[in-house]
């Protein structure tokens, strides 16, 4: 009778023998393979893409005076004076970066007042100088060129008041 029990012990410590060392393999493999996904993640190339800084608008026909059009790509506002020359001003508040939105002053009654921060009260004008609020200066500007009847803005040469016109 003891044979017996030792024939079946020696049975299950093969069987237990042959399953801890397939659980340790596996283990051992789920680790080697993560390590080997990490280290191929960490060697890998990481690509931020950035849009280009230069946008074309369209015909200059598009905008008509006394109107805007607003590129939300870029946030940036591409406006006509009533005098009929272009412009382009940032939809960036300077503030804490939100987007502002053009109001239509007619309805506040307030002239003076174009474009408001609806986060934090900021007020600009038309030219994005700084009416009121939090915001420390104005509205940045942006080169403006005609190319073939098509308004390009380009968002990486930011100008004075004096140099943001085109005038056509």
């Amino acid at each position: 009778m003891c044979s017996y029990k030792t024939e079946s012990n020696n049975e299950n410590k093969i069987k237990r023998r042959k399953f801890l060392s397939i659980v340790g393999n596996s283990a051992t493999g789920l680790v080697t393979f993560g390590a080997l996904a990490v280290t191929i993640d960490f060697l890998s190339p990481n690509v931020i893409k950035e849009r280009p800084p230069k946008f074309k608008v369209g015909p200059i026909q598009n905008i008509q005076p006394d109107t805007f059009i607003y590129e939300p790509e870029y946030r940036v506002f591409v406006v006509r004076d009533g005098n009929g020359a272009f412009y382009a001003i940032s939809a960036i508040c300077t503030h804490l970066g939100c987007n502002v939105k053009w109001i239509d002053s007619n309805i506040r009654n307030d002239s003076s007042v174009a474009i408001a921060c609806p986060c934090h009260g900021s007020k600009f004008n038309r030219k994005g100088e700084v009416i009121e609020g939090p915001a420390p200066k104005g509205l940045q500007r942006f080169r403006i060129k005609l190319s073939d009847d098509d308004l390009i803005v380009d968002t990486s040469d930011i100008v004075s008041e004096e140099e943001m016109y085109l005038k056509v």
